[in-house]
């Protein structure tokens, strides 16, 4: 009975807030390859791991992950939120001691931990939602305790500004085009926002965004079919009016630059690592062999110029022993 009604009190928070006017500086992507906490922060970056501080962003993201997903399952996604080495649990805060990456606030006004975190002063521990989804909706959802380094999906918060919200912009070749009014649903013509940071990014060459049932304008997922996937060699990260390539080294280390690239510049760094104490042994080893036949030869010579000085001696015996034994006879 508790739970039906809890099910029925998330139903209807989301259906509520879900209606109601987004934060437009705020876009939240998910991301469905697994990486580690901090690989997760890199990929997100200029953005951050989504935060969860009120129930608007509570909504947006809950009614993501129902959009993202396309069959009844358990779900995990690494959200910002993380416990510093020098920080302690403390049972009774709503965040547990934990604080959002964005900002370092512990700010919170709709939270549920499904996993109370162990108490401790001296480990870092990050934070993952968890949750279930039905098919439609998410029915349940929370946070859980989990070891930073361990792989999960995990959900980006990116800030989009406007040209108003900037007071110094480098101008684009490509003028922005100007919102239009009375634009019909399914229209294409959305407005790109204008992302900090945007160095690594490529841009679409069709329009990123379309216009939904409701009027809004809708990212396109450039990596599900689209340019992106035909693009990028490995792994294409969809973000908000575009797309990134990344890939990841042999020690989990995220780059934008070519892979091919990266393996290359790695092996010649490992072949150098690996030639010149190849060349130091080979060099000891020559100077030990010069060594060992240098002394062979010494010993070789010596003896025999004893056998020589032996023989020597011998004969001017016997010599002295004939001449000895002729003297008698006479």
């Amino acid at each position: 009975m508790a739970s039906g009604l809890s099910s029925c009190w998330i139903y209807l928070w989301i259906f509520l807030l879900r209606n109601m006017c987004a934060d437009p500086a705020s876009r939240y992507i998910v991301n469905r390859f697994q990486a580690s906490f901090d690989q997760a922060m890199k990929v997100c970056s200029p953005g951050s791991l989504t935060t969860l501080t009120t129930r608007q962003e509570v909504a947006n993201v809950l009614a993501l992950i129902s959009t993202s997903l396309s069959s009844p399952s358990k779900f995990t996604f690494w959200v910002g939120l993380k416990k510093g080495r020098k920080n302690c649990v403390v049972p009774n805060l709503p965040l547990r001691g934990f604080r959002w990456m964005e900002d370092g606030s512990e700010d919170s006004e709709w939270i549920y931990w499904t996993e109370e975190p162990r108490g401790t002063c001296t480990l870092t521990v990050c934070a993952a939602l968890t949750g279930e989804f039905n098919g439609s909706v998410v029915t349940s959802w929370g946070l859980t305790p989990a070891y930073c380094k361990a792989t999960y999906q995990f959900i980006c918060k990116l800030t989009v500004q406007t040209h108003e919200d900037i007071e110094t912009t480098i101008a684009s070749v490509t003028p922005e085009p100007e919102p239009l009014v009375g634009l019909a649903p399914g229209s294409d013509l959305c407005r790109h926002p204008l992302i900090t940071g945007s160095r690594s990014l490529s841009l679409d060459p069709d329009n990123s965004f379309y216009k939904d049932t409701s009027g809004n304008c809708v990212d396109v997922d450039k990596c599900s079919g689209g340019v992106g996937s035909a693009t990028c060699k490995h792994t294409c990260l969809n973000v908000e009016g575009s797309y990134r390539c990344i890939c990841l080294d042999k020690n989990g280390k995220h780059h934008d630059e070519a892979c091919a690239d990266l393996e290359t510049a790695e092996n010649g760094g490992s072949l150098s690592g690996i030639l010149v104490p190849v060349l130091v042994a080979v060099a000891t080893l020559v100077v030990l062999v010069v060594i060992v036949a240098v002394t062979v030869k010494c010993c070789l010579m010596r003896r025999s110029r004893k056998k020589k000085a032996e023989k020597m001696a011998m004969k001017t015996k016997v010599s002295q022993d004939s001449f000895a034994t002729a003297i008698e006879k006479t």
